[in-house]
């Protein structure tokens, strides 16, 4: 299995090898056909497995896996494989199926470049993503943010450089693959809160890391300011929340600030202050905590007398977990962990 790993065309030998005019045809079978299978050569549990492009597999996978025969068209995709890059060994509960158990099926059959898409245009989020899982109100995100900013970034693009605009490019597609697995389920259909927190959550790494593709980190000033000025109505929207977090992300990302070695060092100092604080029974929330600990950064650092430096703070991950930080009582924690960004580090960005 080894070798597996270094050349692409060994993998889904087992799955293949077993398909019928019924299963997942590897030259006509609709994309999107989800079975239950045992492969005993590399796993250990059944699992489900999705029936998809070889091309798609390739981008998923960035180009790591792909079908066992570089001229077919369609293979099953493994589970454990696309959820978690794990290619044998034990199979996750999310994973997991019963033996010749029945597995849920598109409600609705989608054209296979839905599973497979290029990227060239903004019509996916309409013509797939929407129509496979049409969603209203506050949590809708296909039409009201991915094609309204898709289309924005089309409609702009001949202000940005050669270079922003290849980055355009690898960025809509790697946005579009990213969802492309909520168009199919092993066992629970996602909710269209689960369809916006992915889309959200995949932003970042397609800003930063495309595949494959240019980074936004490579590119010039004049870009950032029209990246901003394309995307700049999303913060007075109800999206406005998740955006400024993703440009955060990316700007502490791409730039690594001075503020960084700082709050290491002093982490030590203030642990004990603010977690006694909260074990005193004080009642502060994770952001007020957050807040707490950078104004008392930014004090030591006299942020407020030389010039004035503005800063942002939020919570992105809470979690239970023994540190060499835990107090003298050696009892474990909540750790917060947060980002902060100075105004000149934001500056860049906006």
């Amino acid at each position: 299995m080894e070798s597996c790993l270094f050349y692409a065309s060994c993998l889904f030998l087992a799955f293949v090898a077993t398909s019928d005019s019924q299963d997942c045809d590897p030259d006509t079978s609709p994309a999107g056909l989800t079975k239950c299978f045992l492969d005993t050569l590399y796993y250990s549990k059944y699992q489900c497995g999705t029936c998809l492009t070889d091309a798609y597999i390739r981008q998923r996978s960035e180009g790591k896996y792909g079908c066992q025969n570089s001229t077919q068209t369609y293979c099953y995709y493994p589970c454990m494989l696309e959820k978690y890059g794990i290619d044998s060994g034990p199979v996750y509960d999310d994973c997991l199926c019963e033996a010749n158990s029945s597995l849920p099926q598109p409600s609705v059959i989608l054209p296979s470049h839905c599973y497979s898409p290029a990227g060239k245009d903004c019509k996916w989020y309409r013509e797939c993503l929407a129509k496979a899982l049409p969603c209203t109100g506050h949590a809708e995100y296909a039409i009201s943010y991915g094609e309204k900013y898709c289309n924005r970034y089309a409609q702009t693009k001949s202000r940005f450089s050669h270079k922003a605009q290849r980055w355009i490019d690898a960025a809509r597609k790697c946005l579009q693959v990213a969802l492309v697995p909520l168009l199919y389920f092993c066992q629970v259909k996602p909710t269209c809160e689960d369809i916006r927190t992915k889309a959200f959550h995949s932003h970042v790494p397609c800003y930063v890391e495309p595949y494959p593709g240019l980074s936004v980190c490579n590119l010039e000033a004049t870009d950032w300011i029209n990246i901003f000025f394309t995307i700049k109505s999303v913060f007075v929207s109800s999206a406005w929340l998740e955006s400024m977090k993703n440009v955060v992300q990316t700007a502490v990302r791409c730039i690594c600030c001075e503020v960084g070695s700082y709050l290491f060092s002093l982490r030590v100092q203030i642990w004990d202050k603010f977690i006694g604080k909260r074990a005193a029974g004080e009642m502060l929330s994770d952001d007020e905590l957050a807040h707490a600990i950078v104004l008392h950064v930014s004090s030591s650092l006299q942020w407020n007398q030389a010039s004035t430096i503005d800063w942002y703070v939020f919570v992105v991950n809470i979690g239970a977990s023994e540190s060499s930080l835990t107090p003298s009582t050696d009892q474990s924690h909540s750790e917060l962990i947060i980002q902060v960004v100075t105004a000149s580090v934001l500056s860049v960005v906006l």
